[in-house]
């Protein structure tokens, strides 16, 4: 549905991933940028190198290589499929010389410069944005016959000219750079593939929307580690974070550690398993959801951690239908616990507790086949909770490459560390429109995209600081803006479907997978050129439904498709 026209450079050769995870600078990105995109979108996407890229796209087509690098040749084989299919072709300015100038109807104006006032102009109404940071920008200069649907400070900034029946775009900003300066960026780009191509179109609703993510229940490093301890959650807690999930009609994923490593020393503390007293052993590792551990000369003598209260309340959540478990590592600390509980710093060095760490990485390719702590992590989640994890979230947010490699084996749908990564067929796909801020640091300009965030926070605080404290987060939240609240595995559920609409405006398709059925109902937002019909029909392989559209943010029409 939406094709990318890649400089050979930026495109992968090869491998289980596109991006690594951390910062990327916007001129490497591009093209991956824009596959994210219309992957949140809900979107098929595709991405390649000229000249057979630019056969691809049935709604849209993006050139994110250097505009002048397309030759006659090109330009005609677009034109030749702009004026025989309702395609948007998505380019940057080219010089006046350049035949993509004649036939977007715009050329590359002055520059480069830096704006902070951006406003759409086109179809659906006007919207002003004054992002925080200044937009870096090159003008545009429209010839007549050529539309301005977007300005910054007032200049034109993305010309649309008709061409047969379809239409193109042109830029006067490199969409990544942008993206960085101001999310409003984004919600300009999105606007115009919704809006571009002059045909129906269908995609997922995921405005104003947080997901919420917990990390570190079931880990033994808030007993062991002197920087990171304090009690787990007991079941009254867990009490209070489902009324005030229920209230906000919430969902959270709670990032699960089921293996509780034993330091051995029972001078330390009193370790009981399954209500028996378990031999001793430096490195042992036991299931979590059936630990109770007494502090006896520690960190924090006294304390009793209850993993199997936490655990029943995590159980309590789930039927509850307020959330589920995602992978948080197996046992969050290093691969040798051998090793680690031989260490004399094994107590105040955070370093013993980073399982996937590059670190770690030589010690889990010393394992047996299948003895990984990724492959370890999801057997345990699925014996004591019967589910299999959508997402990996790696402890302490690192991680190798062959860790990337090991989840998409596995069968992961989602990476999920300060950025997200989206499995798109037999690849990860990292993705920088979706961040993770902390929960304390709620803000409007996270929403200001269009697309999602993920709010993450360790149940350190609830535990130090009492369930008070998520609620006023999440109080906050919603003051900047937050309008729904959903879980991981509610996320990859959506992205894992792919929504089209017909010409007719009147038939929404979703592709359902083989796997990963709905948690809750997928919203769609649907805009119809001619006027969105009063009923909708939705085809889900052999499954009908007949929907009744309602209004949603941004004015566009909405349907919830039910589970």
């Amino acid at each position: 549905m939406l094709g990318i026209v890649a400089s050979p450079a930026e495109l992968p050769a090869g491998g289980v991933a596109w991006g690594h995870g951390g910062w990327v600078p916007p001129a490497e990105r591009e093209a991956l940028d824009w596959l994210t995109l219309g992957r949140l979108l809900g979107w098929s996407a595709a991405a390649g190198a000229r000249p057979a890229a630019l056969a691809l796209g049935r709604r849209a087509l993006v050139v994110t290589c250097d505009p002048e690098s397309l030759g006659p040749d090109d330009v005609a084989r677009l034109e030749t499929r702009l004026r025989e299919e309702c395609l948007l072709v998505i380019v940057r300015g080219a010089s006046s010389r350049h035949p993509l100038a004649a036939l977007a109807g715009a050329r590359r104006g002055t520059g480069p410069d830096v704006g902070r006032r951006l406003a759409w102009e086109g179809p659906g109404g006007t919207a002003r944005f004054r992002p925080a940071a200044g937009i870096p920008m090159q003008s545009v200069d429209p010839s007549p016959g050529t539309e301005v649907w977007a300005t910054v400070d007032g200049r034109p900034a993305l010309a649309v000219r008709p061409v047969g029946r379809g239409a193109v775009a042109t830029l006067a900003f490199h969409a990544s750079a942008a993206r960085d300066a101001a999310g409003a960026a984004t919600a300009i780009l999105r606007r115009l593939l919704v809006e571009g191509p002059g045909a129906p179109t269908a995609w997922l609703d995921l405005e104003r929307t947080l997901v919420l993510r917990m990390d570190d229940p079931g880990s033994a490093q808030k007993v062991h580690c002197s920087t990171w301890c304090y009690a787990p959650l007991g079941e009254q807690q867990w009490a209070e974070i489902a009324t005030d999930l229920r209230r906000r009609r919430a969902r959270l994923s709670i990032g699960y550690t089921a293996g509780w490593v034993d330091d051995g020393d029972p001078a330390r503390g009193r370790l009981v398993v399954g209500g028996e007293k378990p031999p001793r052993r430096p490195g042992a590792v036991h299931p979590s959801p059936r630990v109770r551990y007494v502090d006896l000369a520690g960190h924090a003598p006294g304390r009793v951690s209850d993993y199997e209260a936490e655990f029943r309340g995590i159980q309590m959540i789930r039927r509850a239908g307020l959330g589920e478990v995602e992978l948080h590592g197996h046992t969050h600390l290093h691969p040798d616990p051998a090793s680690w509980a031989a260490a004399a710093d094994r107590h105040s060095e955070r370093g013993w507790y980073r399982e996937l760490g590059r670190r770690a990485q030589p010690v889990i390719d010393a394992r047996p086949s299948g003895q990984d702590p990724v492959a370890l992590g999801v057997a345990a989640l699925q014996r004591w909770f019967g589910v299999r994890p959508t997402t990996l979230i790696p402890p302490g947010d690192e991680f190798s490459d062959a860790t990337v490699r090991r989840a998409l084996e596995l069968g992961f749908s989602l990476f999920s560390s300060y950025y997200l990564a989206l499995r798109d067929g037999n690849r990860f796909c990292w993705c920088q429109h979706v961040c993770s801020p902390y929960l304390n640091e709620p803000d409007s300009s996270w929403f200001e995209a269009g697309l999602p965030v993920v709010g993450y926070f360790h149940d350190n605080e609830p535990s130090t600081h009492g369930v008070g404290w998520l609620t006023r987060c999440l109080d906050d939240w919603q003051a900047a803006g937050a309008e729904r609240f959903l879980d991981l595995r509610e996320l990859a559920a959506a992205l894992n479907r792919r929504v089209d609409i017909d010409d007719d405006g009147a038939t929404v398709t979703v592709d359902e997978p083989d796997t990963l059925p709905l948690v809750r109902p997928l919203r769609v937002a649907l805009r119809v050129p001619a006027g969105v019909p009063s009923i909708v029909t939705v085809r889900r392989g052999r499954a009908e439904h007949r929907l009744e559209p309602f209004r949603g943010l941004g004015g566009y029409s909405v349907i919830d498709i039910p589970p």
